[in-house]
């Protein structure tokens, strides 16, 4: 993998400049006089996600008993990613993954809660200097409102919240202003904010392209605070993988009911997004992804939610763990005349990939830094450099500052047959499991004999991921108290200094 120094602060400043001398003013419209804007052509971007919505819980990933006509309508209308994944399946550190195409080790977020280092190159900064109008609306966690420019890291208009899960109870910032209160469930109002920034954008810049990322909560827990209408789905009915122990099953299937419901109702957002698009004329110069910044167990493997005390503090994780089920997710894109229509892939993607893929597809350049691979070229048809042949997956905080034990700290290798993991210090016993035999991960073959080759040639792999990317997994320096690596990261807030 190249990896590229860190953009200067220079390069940034010109790039920018550059961008700004293109744009349409922030608001108004244009002069009638004036000439058409140069990035009039460029694609606009609508990125959401939602928040710890697995892989198979969608019926485009072939679950026949979730309800989700209009991601199932988008993935018709466009390819899916099969094998992406969130290299560090948890809610901050993908994010963190998103803005800047760099692993946690390098970004300045290696946990929830750690502040987005300045000194490198966001996505919105990269979209912004091209002509773009870029926004997000929805649930942030890289840091707490009001939202001054220094802390939107090149948005333009931002209606967020750092993290919040009373899904009735949400308040947000728009920018510096606030706190302003949902009076309705939270998806519902951020699809509200999303149609408005659109239609605006629309109305006062007509010739600025337009990014616009939406990051909804649910599904979430807690898994019962979702829309009464979409309370559908019968318990009974639900698929429960093997691999969850019988003696949680019965808890599992109304977890997954509830889960599944949540699904439905950001479904039905999803469609009024699509429809907006369709009602405005841009659905054809439209970028749509939509995705996940993780799973969650729902039981899998014997998992629980950290605030499950009576569990042992290792098993109360339901995702942050190399399991598919935490780490596996969706990946829809659509671009009407450019992605074919209903297809797919099977390249292993990872969430570093998604920011230098993302700017592909808009024809823009990736900058100095980036980790992650532009792998637009799989999606667009077109000959390009061999994709990886793996994804790294890494876990590097307990998941709150000062939560104290969790799932432990390890870095994991996901290839098209294979998954292998490892500990620190051997804390846990290595993961080893055959995917093409063991899909659902029940069989742990890291202690045995006869696979001592391939968990050998796994090792290799990852020992080359942590070269290529420079983390210091084995050899860095930790925190005596936390066992973090110390990486020189900081905390987004104060309020975690004093704890």
């Amino acid at each position: 993998m190249a990896m590229h120094s860190p953009m200067s602060l220079r390069w940034l400043t010109a790039l920018c400049a550059v961008g700004a001398s293109l744009m349409w003013p922030a608001a108004g419209r244009a002069d009638e006089g004036a000439s058409p804007s140069p990035h009039r052509a460029r694609p606009n971007v609508l990125f959401v996600f939602a928040d710890q919505l697995r892989y198979t819980a969608l019926g485009s990933s072939g679950n026949e008993v979730v309800k989700t006509p209009n991601l199932d309508r988008l993935a018709r209308e466009g390819m899916r990613y099969e094998r992406a994944f969130s290299s560090h399946p948890l809610c901050a550190p993908y994010r963190a993954h998103l803005m800047t195409g760099r692993y946690g080790h390098l970004n300045g977020v290696p946990d929830n809660e750690y502040r987005l280092r300045t000194d490198q190159t966001t996505l919105p900064q990269v979209l912004k200097a091209a002509g773009y109008h870029t926004g997000f609306i929805g649930k942030w966690h890289l840091g707490e409102g009001p939202y001054t420019p220094d802390k939107r890291y090149g948005f333009d208009y931002m209606a967020a919240y750092n993290c919040q899960h009373a899904y009735y109870k949400t308040t947000y910032y728009e920018n510096e202003r606030g706190p302003f209160k949902f009076n309705k469930w939270a998806p519902t109002g951020e699809t509200d904010l999303a149609i408005r920034f659109v239609e605006e954008h629309v109305r006062n810049q007509p010739d600025a392209p337009f990014a616009l990322m939406v990051a909804w909560g649910p599904p979430h827990w807690p898994y019962d605070q979702y829309p009464p209408r979409f309370k559908i789905y019968d318990p009974a009915a639900v698929d429960l993988p093997p691999n969850v122990p019988p003696q949680m099953a019965a808890f599992a299937r109304q977890e997954i009911a509830d889960y599944y419901g949540n699904i439905s109702a950001l479904d039905a957002q999803m469609g009024r997004l699509l429809s907006t698009l369709e009602r405005l004329d841009l659905a054809k110069n439209t970028i749509v992804c939509f995705t996940s910044d993780h799973g969650d167990h729902l039981s899998s493997h014997g998992y629980g939610k950290p605030a499950d005390k009576w569990m042992h503090y290792s098993m109360r994780a339901s995702k942050a763990t190399p399991y598919a089920e935490s780490a596996h997710i969706p990946f829809l894109v659509r671009f009407p005349g450019r992605v074919p229509a209903n297809a797919s892939n099977k390249v292993m993607f990872s969430s570093v990939d998604v920011m230098p893929t993302l700017l592909g597809l808009c024809g823009l350049e990736v900058p100095e830094g980036v980790q992650g691979r532009d792998l637009s070229h799989v999606a667009l048809g077109r000959n390009g450099p061999p994709p990886p042949d793996s994804v790294y997956l890494q876990n590097m905080g307990p998941g709150w500052p000062n939560r104290g034990k969790w799932v432990g700290f390890w870095r994991g290798v996901r290839t098209e047959e294979w998954m292998y993991a490892r500990w620190h210090n051997n804390e846990r016993e290595p993961m080893l499991f055959d995917l093409k035999k063991d899909p659902y991960e029940m069989n742990n073959l890291a202690g045995r004999k006869e696979y001592a080759e391939i968990r050998a040639r796994m090792e290799a792999r990852l020992q080359q991921w942590m070269a290529e990317t420079k983390d210091p997994f084995d050899t860095g320096p930790r925190d005596p108290q936390t066992g973090m690596l110390k990486l020189g990261q900081e905390f987004a807030s104060e309020k975690w200094n004093r704890q």
